[in-house]
């Protein structure tokens, strides 16, 4: 990514306690999280050295900001503007290869007689807008409340979530790993859905359970 989001109000909030060394660190390991599009590496001595600080600050500020994984250090709002980063993209590039996106024809303008156009619309719906649901569904971790599938189905048809699946995909991710989830507090597929928790704030949820400040 060579841009992202920058919230400078819950940065500062959030930040406030930080030396100007460490506040430096935090800024440039957003970059180059966001520049690289994956986590930071473990090795924490080649990563001061990449931002130009001492090892020991840059191990403060990601102990307090980061979660250090097998893959190296997450960061749960960077994987989530990334995945929209590049859903956006391939979406950008499907449509380069088409020409751009495709004019409306006049036969397709004109109405045709005996047609319904809801049943149109239902069968658009049922073939074309739950590709990516499997995938969710192998995703969420199994457990009691992995429960009703057909109807977590329809809900994700009706709303089109295939356009969001790979940040939702990136949100259950993320979340699974969290004490919340793993320690058997995670909701119903259903209920995420319904409440569109992938759109929460990015200092709610897991990070709140687990008692890190993410920017």
């Amino acid at each position: 990514m060579i841009w992202y989001k920058f919230h400078l109000g819950d940065y500062i909030t959030h930040t406030m306690h930080l030396s100007d060394a460490e506040d430096l660190a935090y800024r440039r390991l957003l970059d180059l999280y966001y520049m690289s599009e994956r986590p930071i590496p473990l090795d924490t001595d080649a990563v001061a050295r990449k931002i130009r600080l001492d090892t020991d600050i840059t191990e403060t500020v990601l102990s307090e900001f980061f979660e250090r994984t097998d893959e190296g250090y997450r960061h749960h709002r960077c994987d989530i503007e990334i995945a929209k980063y590049q859903h956006r993209v391939e979406t950008n590039r499907a449509l380069g290869r088409l020409g751009g996106r495709p004019k409306k024809t006049e036969s397709e303008t004109e109405s045709k007689p005996n047609t319904n156009p809801k049943k149109i619309q239902k069968k658009n719906i049922n073939t074309s807008s739950a590709a990516r649901f499997d995938e969710f569904w192998a995703t969420w971790p199994a457990s009691k409340r992995k429960v009703g599938k057909a109807a977590v189905l329809a809900k994700w048809e009706k709303h089109n979530l295939d356009e969001v699946a790979d940040v939702i995909i990136a949100n259950v991710e993320s979340l699974k790993t969290s004490e919340q989830w793993t320690t058997g507090y995670e909701p119903a597929p259903m209920t995420y859905i319904n409440q569109r928790r992938w759109e929460d704030d990015e200092f709610s949820g897991h990070e709140v359970a687990q008692g890190r400040r993410v920017i």
